[in-house]
């Protein structure tokens, strides 16, 4: 993706008609950086300029220049799990009065539609009862008024919207965004409305440089298709393909055993492949070992990988390089985590039992956030939620008051309502959410987070007391002092370990600054380079 970037910009294209996609917002912060160095230290220097983004901002992007985002008072943020469980299940889910099994199912089969533009795709599971007309209506009833007070939007909603202007003729990218490069990274992971946003945005001109492994391809669940990256060469005939041979991560054995797993259960219409280490080819040669072992219980494995994590540490081996996968966190952690422990192995617990996980951490989020975009609806909606006594009933009733007298609702956050529109709980909480506005409103997202961690714990021990500034603090040690806030909040924000890793050397590549060495063993759903089988 990097040498594509520079090459273009050697060949004399302006970085403003180059756009490049990637699939999270962590992983784009990944990327964009990647991309300027790479193109800094090649002659490239304009590459600050080329647009690095998610196809959802790119929608967003498109949208806005046509003038279709009118309904939101601010650019729509797309929810993450977290506020769709917490904010948008937990509001409808009361105001209909229905369990939480059926508030998920309700709003998923109209996640599965917007993917794919059907009701009822192959991948969809539908729930007994079917959902009823009634529900899809009360559904749509809630969704428009609530996602446009929050200035929000559900994952999947945006790019179908950008695709039936597209249809219709009402919408084209490539003029409205100058966009003539478009460059997508992990082409196996759109699902079929990401798919037509593409070819749409290529019929009308724009040149099309994709990157992908069918094998890669792991968001089923979101109704992501390998086909997209299977099927590219037969959709675009006079297309050029390069295929990807070498394998610097992994050694001979490592991937030996990697492409005959992928052998023996291969995906219909498998992309044949050839990968060869390179470590085959390294001076001396490294074949690398694979151990296979069997166990007659979870605990004696447990104790087994925390005795070779041990036995790693003590041979040399950085604890922040050994990854320990997790097929299921719920039932193997609990037991993995004592037998670390008991072999005192310093260890970085998964992203589930993480600091975000926790109401502080949210909070923390929250306030970060806020600093470093005031138009973060969502941010000041997770804010109030988050106070202590105030609930999923007031926070319902505050947006039922914000639409029925057709207020802003960031505004509430900053200045009294008129009188009589808040009242009882409603009340007592925005003034206490508009307090804490009032406290943060001097920081700036370029302040060292050394010099904030006194003012966030004052926020966090008026909110929820000492024990949860201890965690906030123990946390925040963890990071250098010359962290910047807005650097911390996208720290937070990470959807995995490993982007959050990278973001974090990005940090102490600023500060000119070393990694601390002795770090963790960290349990995850991700790769690395010591894996053990």
């Amino acid at each position: 993706m990097e040498e594509r970037v520079r090459w273009l910009l050697s060949r004399g294209t302006p970085p403003e008609e180059i756009c490049v996609v990637s699939f999270t917002r962590a992983s784009v912060l990944d990327l964009r950086g990647r991309i300027q160095n790479y193109c800094s230290r090649n002659g490239q220097p304009t590459a600050t300029r080329v647009r690095v983004s998610t196809l959802h901002s790119l929608a967003l992007r498109t949208l806005r220049a046509a003038g279709l985002l009118t309904a939101y008072p601010s650019d729509p943020l797309v929810l993450d799990s977290w506020e769709v469980e917490t904010i948008f299940d937990g509001e409808f889910r009361h105001l209909q009065g229905i369990g939480s099994t059926r508030c998920k199912e309700i709003r998923r089969v109209h996640e599965a539609f917007w993917s794919t533009g059907q009701w009822g795709p192959p991948n969809y599971i539908p729930p007994n009862p079917p959902i009823s007309n009634a529900e899809r209506n009360q559904f749509q009833a809630f969704h428009g008024p609530r996602t446009q007070t929050y200035s929000c939007v559900l994952p999947g909603e945006i790019v179908r919207r950008c695709v039936q202007h597209m249809r219709a003729g009402t919408l084209d990218p490539v003029t409205l965004l100058n966009l003539r490069h478009l460059i997508v990274d992990e082409y196996q992971d759109l699902n079929p409305m990401d798919l037509e946003f593409v070819d749409l945005t290529a019929v009308r001109g724009a040149i099309l440089f994709v990157a992908g492994d069918d094998d890669q391809s792991i968001y089923s669940f979101r109704y992501a298709s390998p086909s997209g990256i299977q099927n590219f060469t037969t959709r675009y005939p006079n297309c050029g393909q390069h295929a990807l041979s070498a394998c610097f991560r992994c050694t001979p054995s490592v991937l030996a055993a990697g492409l005959a797993v992928m052998s023996a259960n291969p995906g219909p219409n498998r992309i044949p492949k050839n990968h060869v280490s390179l470590y085959a080819g390294s001076n001396p040669p490294v074949q690398g070992v694979t151990h296979f072992w069997n166990y007659p219980s979870g605990v004696s494995e447990a104790r087994s990988i925390a005795t070779s994590c041990r036995d790693f540490v003590q041979a040399g081996i950085n604890p922040r390089d050994i990854l320990v996968l997790l097929s299921n966190t719920r039932t193997l952690w609990p037991v993995l985590s004592n037998e670390l422990q008991n072999a005192g192995v310093p260890f970085k617990p998964p992203r589930s039992e993480g600091f975000l996980d926790s109401k502080t951490g949210r909070l923390v989020l929250s306030l970060l956030r806020i600093v470093c975009a005031q138009e973060d609806y969502v941010a000041h909606r997770n804010l109030l939620g988050l106070l202590p006594g105030v609930g999923v009933a007031t926070c319902n009733a505050v947006c039922e008051a914000v639409i029925t007298n057709n207020l802003n609702y960031r505004y509430i956050f900053y200045q009294p309502p008129p009188a009589g529109v808040f009242s009882g709980r409603a009340a007592s909480a925005t003034n206490r959410a508009r307090g804490i506005c009032s406290q943060i409103s001097t920081w700036q997202d370029g302040d060292a987070m050394g010099q904030r961690i006194p003012d966030i714990s004052r926020v966090i021990n008026d909110l929820y007391g000492q024990q949860a500034v201890q965690e906030w603090e123990s946390y925040a040690s963890s990071f250098p002092a010359g962290t910047t806030l807005q650097e911390l909040r996208d720290l937070l924000w990470a959807d995995t370990d490993e982007q959050q890793a990278s973001l974090l050397q990005a940090v102490y590549d600023r500060l000119n600054q070393p990694i601390p060495t002795g770090e963790l063993a960290t349990p995850s759903c991700t790769h690395h380079d010591h894996a053990r089988s």
